[in-house]
């Protein structure tokens, strides 16, 4: 089997893989639509064999992928559809299993409109959003949520979206910061309806909450930046600056954090330790080590 090709495809092992679990997703993912034929009892709302494969459409972002992730993931299946996508919403990754015992997939979900355009909302371009959500297909096999949308967001031009795009870390978060504005609005507006010195003040005080929100947010996002960075050039210490950066996606949470924090003569025995168990690191080290 050659683990250099699968890396560079995208399909490379989670955490918590076996050689054999690894091996099962592969063959899923590289035959969806075969393996979704063998399932016609699975229904999605929008038809999965209708995908469109396009060069076009997906040169520049595979290439964009291929620069910041180390991959090119071609199997990857795209489909068109605003099926529940929100006006703001450009698409997102699908990642599913058709039953409790298939291997992991997933899928791209586009807008309808970048079928025919590479920009949407003057907000998303076609080819960072496919990088964007091609880097949560990549890590299908993690659960990894503390650096996920940092790394996805590596494939952006805009400053401000790779750097304070990811000040929300999951779907909750965004709605528990909808719902304190939504509250602090409701509040300051009873307040100037009603005639209470006590409700005044606590609406005065109501108005804190979303900007310590926002600070306390803002802080663990730098923090973790200013993590990503310390591991990222810890590894370019060991292996090539375009390695260094292709193997800082495929860390988990727990290793960007340690890595942080190590000398890289420690990573690197770190690293030769893991190659004796983990099935992830084995592949990893053939595809960016040689150790003696």
């Amino acid at each position: 089997m050659n683990w250099q090709k699968l890396n560079r495809q995208g399909l490379f092992p989670g955490p918590k893989e076996t050689k054999e679990s690894f091996l099962q997703r592969v063959d899923f993912c590289q035959h969806l639509t075969f393996h979704l034929q063998q399932h016609p009892d699975v229904k999605f709302p929008f038809p999965i064999s209708d995908q469109v494969i396009n060069n076009e459409i997906t040169k520049d972002a595979f290439l964009l992928c291929s620069k910041t992730f180390g991959m090119m993931p071609d199997w990857a299946l795209i489909i068109f559809h605003n099926y529940k996508l929100l006006p703001w919403h450009g698409g997102c990754a699908w990642i599913f299993q058709l039953d409790a015992t298939s291997p992991l997939c997933a899928f791209l979900q586009l807008r309808k409109e970048f079928k025919n355009y590479s920009s949407y909302l003057g907000i998303y371009q076609r080819s960072e959003l496919i990088a964007h959500e091609m880097a949560h297909v990549g890590r299908m096999a993690y659960e990894e949520p503390k650096f996920e949308e940092l790394l996805a967001y590596r494939s952006s031009s805009s400053f401000w979206h790779k750097n304070l795009s990811p000040l929300v870390q999951s779907a909750n978060e965004s709605l528990f910061f909808v719902i304190l504005l939504v509250a602090t609005l409701l509040t300051s507006l009873t307040a100037l309806l009603v005639d209470s010195f006590l409700l005044t003040q606590l609406s005065l005080l109501a108005l804190l909450a979303p900007f310590i929100a926002f600070i306390m947010a803002l802080l663990r996002l730098l923090k973790r930046q200013s993590c990503l960075k310390k591991t990222l050039n810890n590894l370019k210490k060991i292996v090539c600056k375009k390695d260094a950066s292709h193997l800082l996606y495929r860390l988990s949470d727990k290793e960007i954090f340690l890595f942080a924090n190590s000398t890289p003569a420690q990573i690197s025995e770190y690293i030769k330790m893991q190659t004796t168990c983990s099935f992830r690191w084995q592949f990893l080290q053939q595809c960016y080590f040689n150790f003696s």
